[in-house]
């Protein structure tokens, strides 16, 4: 038997951080803005953001830092923050979430507005810190080779969640451990070898992420990466498990289910949104991705229950 602690799955560190671990997302949304501000305040829960494009200026725990596209930031419960994206606009998805779920504590579903920077009375709300220096350490901005893939995993939780199926919110806390050990996997160094590319795949499969909608050529994106288009498929699989050309086509997939979750835009509009040529080609991947056709996921979808349809918006 293999014994190796860098080898062995759950010998990694893992089996002191997953029993302290329960996520319950609470609220998230993926979209775009124009200017926008939010001042100073302190949360009960976790803040996630990623910064699909665009840019601005976050401050946490009283520093101000410039906020890119690529960024992500970690804001933990009780940490004064603000933020605000300049113009013309910011895409950004985000989630407010618990990493230990309570169910005395965790049910809870209002807006934390500008200037709350005591909890007062909310105080028995406040999530708990947890005994683990690599959580506890996560504050700011994030600026790991994994971002990219986090910033994938969050437009994936507010799919789930804009379609609120039955287990929606056994599969959001499924997808927010993929994105706790993303983000931790972001935080460690590259040691040399093929891993050291790793961070030239990410701004790659960043450019295929948010230009899948472009008629793109693999090859192209290769050469203004340094790679050939060979040698970017063997470092592109062994990182992400799959071809530049399958990554592309889950990232129009998985904007083409934002646009039927989120919209009333036919199929044929979406396809043509996402990146295919006709609705046809378009059906085929959906179904060869998701395993059923456009017509019943949409079918399949209810009303949202946490991206929209809030009684009282949550300005993130």
């Amino acid at each position: 038997m293999q014994t190796d602690e860098g080898l062995v799955p759950g010998v990694d560190g893992t089996e002191r951080i997953l029993p302290l671990l329960r996520p319950y997302a609470r609220h998230c949304g993926s979209e775009t803005r124009s200017e926008w501000r939010i001042g100073e305040r302190c949360l009960l829960d976790y803040l996630l953001v990623f910064i699909a494009s665009g840019h601005g200026k976050f401050m946490v725990d009283g520093e101000w830092t410039e906020a890119v596209t690529g960024d992500l930031f970690w804001i933990p419960p009780g940490t004064l923050h603000a933020m605000q994206g300049d113009g013309p606009a910011m895409d950004l998805a985000y989630v407010h979430f618990d990493l230990l779920y309570d169910p005395t504590r965790s049910h809870w579903d209002f807006t934390i507005p500008e200037g709350m920077i005591d909890p007062g009375e909310l105080r028995p709300l406040l999530h708990p810190p947890l005994p683990h220096p690599r959580l506890t350490s996560l504050c700011g901005r994030l600026r790991g080779h994994t971002n990219g893939r986090v910033g994938s995993l969050l437009q994936d939780l507010c799919s789930e969640a804009a379609r609120a199926q039955p287990f929606a919110g056994l599969h959001m806390s499924g997808l927010l451990l993929e994105i706790v050990a993303e983000v931790l996997r972001g935080q460690m160094a590259e040691d040399g070898g093929w891993t050291g590319h790793v961070p030239a795949l990410e701004r790659v499969a960043a450019e295929l992420s948010q230009r899948c909608a472009d008629p793109l050529s693999v090859a192209e994106v290769a050469r203004a990466h340094g790679f050939s288009a060979s040698y970017l498929r063997d470092l592109f699989s062994r990182h992400y498990g799959c071809s530049p050309r399958t990554y592309l086509r889950q990232a129009r997939i998985r904007k083409a289910r934002g646009l039927m979750a989120g919209t009333n835009m036919t199929l044929s509009e979406i396809a043509v949104q996402v990146g295919f040529e006709t609705v046809h080609s378009f059906s085929r991947a959906f179904k060869a991705t998701e395993h059923c056709t456009p017509t019943a996921y949409r079918r399949a979808g209810l009303p949202a229950t946490r991206v929209q349809g809030r009684h009282t918006p949550y300005a993130h």
